[in-house]
């Protein structure tokens, strides 16, 4: 379990990776560890699918079903996971946006809160959000979608075990933890398909046989 430790020297963690690659198994898995190590903690989750929801509960975890709750943020002394978290705050280079997400990471700082924050949008973690998050849980990723001059991409691209031109190419149960104080190492975990929630989509343009594969792959 990284999170934790992650969490001594770190407020803010993001979750990296290319959609459909395990973020969220991972990014739950973290945080049923850490809650079982430290159950007087709460840990909130919010933007993740409802499918998950019975896991979640079952452990301890509680669901967030509005963004205001976290917009407005009473929650204090508490882990919090935004699983998408681009739809609640821009990075582009926007006074009022970079404003207001400036303000939301003090208040976590004041509030005594601890961030895994995740989104699969394409160069949402940009030179500004390197300067807030400085932690990262990596997963497969094409090196397109990290931007250049970022401490992030020129770590990832600095792996040179699973680092081709194209992408970081690692297996479901595999991440890479990178942090801006130098540290890049090599992680597995065990990836549990029933905290997956993306594992039951059916391509409809694939052949049985061919869906068949491409879910024991994932």
């Amino acid at each position: 379990m990284i999170l934790e430790q992650l969490y001594k020297k770190y407020r803010s963690v993001g979750l990296v990776g290319n959609i459909g690659e395990g973020k969220s198994s991972l990014g739950i898995a973290e945080l049923i560890d850490l809650k079982k190590n430290n159950p007087k903690v709460p840990v909130y989750v919010l933007g993740v699918e409802p499918s998950l929801y019975p896991i979640l509960q079952k452990n301890g975890i509680i669901i967030l079903s509005s963004k205001d709750d976290v917009l407005d943020l009473k929650i204090s002394n508490s882990v919090i996971y935004i699983d998408e978290f681009a739809d609640l705050f821009s990075t582009q280079t926007r006074d009022k946006e970079l404003e207001k997400l400036k303000k939301f990471f003090n208040r976590i700082d004041h509030l005594n809160d601890f961030l895994l924050i995740s989104t699969g949008q394409t160069g949402f973690w940009n030179k500004f959000m390197n300067s807030l998050v400085r932690a990262f849980l990596v997963k497969k990723i094409e090196l397109d979608e990290l931007v250049n001059g970022t401490i992030l991409k020129r770590k990832v691209m600095a792996i040179t075990e699973n680092t081709n031109e194209y992408r970081l190419d690692i297996p479901k149960d595999t991440f890479y933890v990178v942090t801006n104080d130098d540290l890049v190492k090599k992680m597995n975990f065990k990836y549990e398909e029933n905290y997956d929630s993306k594992i039951e989509n059916i391509n409809p343009f694939l052949e049985k046989s061919e869906n068949k594969r491409e879910k024991k792959e994932k």
